[in-house]
């Protein structure tokens, strides 16, 4: 049987001699078939270096989480500590006053969990052992006294705390963080963004006077709260504002409701605060000690 050939004539311009050659269908089969074995090749590379990418990408995110969630979990249970603290001295006072003041159930599994700490809490003075009947009859009457609700501690906080920014002015999440320019390509960030729906209520994080109430081109439908120390707290993308200028508000009143107005590409809240009229980063003031 006679060989079949595929045969080849190359003519370069402006050249009188011409290229001929010819393969044979097999060596033409095998050169197409490893082409596509490299085309394939490159397909399958391309789609595992793009997933090694993400993959990389998406556990340097965790480790930042898991690092977030490990200063929260400290700060939880220092705060708990502090707590154990107080209970503990308000029973031994009791006991000092000659009252029956038995730890709630939740206490002693808390101190279960903080073996640890009670190692390192230090005794009652030799002096606080020996109470006078006044000074039992005293700290008696203080026991007896009801805990005051979230508002009453507002109230009775002292008034050069109640002009300081603090706690979360809406109940969302944090989807943006601050930032200034020259640590980050692409821009300033001055303020923290919070996630919300639209029509969530915004509330004033420190006592104050409204000293703007209007429209800004990039944060919208903006309240600035001036607080009178040199604290000054913005809240900006609202959908509908609730006070006026001039007004006097006072910290968790509801000052305006988030929406995604302005410079905004979904619904939101800026959150921003200045000492100064210099911007400050506000997750210090989020959920101070």
């Amino acid at each position: 049987m006679r060989k079949k050939y595929l045969n080849f004539l190359i003519i370069p311009e402006g050249s009188s001699r011409n290229i001929k050659f010819r393969l044979s269908f097999w060596k033409a089969w095998v050169i197409l078939g490893l082409l596509g074995f490299w085309f394939v090749l490159l397909i399958v590379l391309t789609l595992f270096y793009g997933r090694a990418i993400s993959n990389l990408v998406a556990g340097k995110s965790l480790r930042q989480e898991n690092e977030r969630l490990k200063k929260y979990n400290a700060k939880v249970m220092e705060l708990e500590k502090e707590l154990q603290e107080y209970r503990k001295f308000t029973h031994r006072v009791a006991e000092l006053a000659g009252i029956e003041y038995p730890l709630p159930a939740t206490e002693q599994r808390t101190e279960t969990n903080l073996a640890s700490f009670e190692k390192e809490a230090s005794p009652l003075n030799e002096g606080e052992t020996h109470l006078s009947s006044k000074d039992a009859e005293i700290r008696l009457k203080l026991l007896e006294r009801p805990q005051p609700s979230r508002e009453e501690e507002v109230q009775v906080e002292p008034d050069s705390l109640r002009h300081i920014p603090r706690g979360e002015p809406i109940d969302g999440w944090v989807t943006r963080g601050f930032y200034l320019k020259e640590h980050v390509f692409g821009g300033e960030h001055t303020g923290i963004d919070f996630a919300a729906k639209e029509g969530t209520e915004v509330k004033v994080t420190a006592s104050g006077t409204v000293n703007f109430v209007g429209w800004d081109d990039v944060y919208g439908n903006l309240v600035v709260v001036d607080h009178q120390n040199g604290y000054l707290t913005y809240y900006g993308h609202n959908s509908k504002i609730l006070v006026n200028t001039g007004d006097f508000v006072k910290r968790g009143e509801v000052i305006a409701l988030s929406g995604n107005s302005g410079r905004s590409s979904a619904p939101h809240l800026h959150y921003e605060i200045r000492k100064d009229d210099i911007p400050i980063d506000p997750k210090d003031f989020l959920n101070p000690k």
